[in-house]
C-alpha cells in the first residue's frame, strides 16, 4: 500500500499497472500493496491477491513476486523490469509481463 504522501513518478505509475499474473490480471499495484502489508513470502502474496493459481501454475508470475518480495514491495521500472521480459518493448499499450 503506497503512502498516500508518496508521490510516484510517471515510471512508478506504470509499473503499478503493468499485469504480473497473466493468467488472472492481477497488477503489480495490488501484490506491491500485500507485501507492504506484511506478505513475505509468494505462497502470502499468491493468498491475498489471488495470484499463482491460474493455468500457468505460476510459472510466469513467481519469479517477479519473489523480485518484488526482496525489494519489500518497491515497484519494479525500467531496466529492472526488463529483465523479467524478453522483449523490452516501450509500447505505452503493453502491460503484460513477457515470461
Amino acid at each position: 500500500m503506497t503512502n498516500p504522501d508518496d508521490k510516484l513518478n510517471l515510471d512508478e505509475i506504470k509499473a503499478r499497472i503493468r499485469v504480473v499474473c497473466i493468467c488472472k490480471g492481477i497488477k503489480m499495484g495490488k501484490i506491491c500493496d500485500a507485501i507492504q502489508k506484511g506478505c513475505d513470502t509468494v505462497e502470502k502474496v499468491n493468498k491475498a491477491c489471488g495470484s499463482g493459481n491460474g493455468g500457468c501454475g505460476a510459472t510466469r508470475c513467481r519469479p517477479v513476486i519473489a523480485e518484488l518480495i526482496a525489494r519489500g514491495g518497491k515497484p519494479l521500472t525500467g531496466q529492472q523490469a526488463a529483465q523479467h521480459n524478453e522483449d523490452d518493448s516501450e509500447d505505452d499499450d503493453d502491460f503484460f509481463w513477457k515470461p
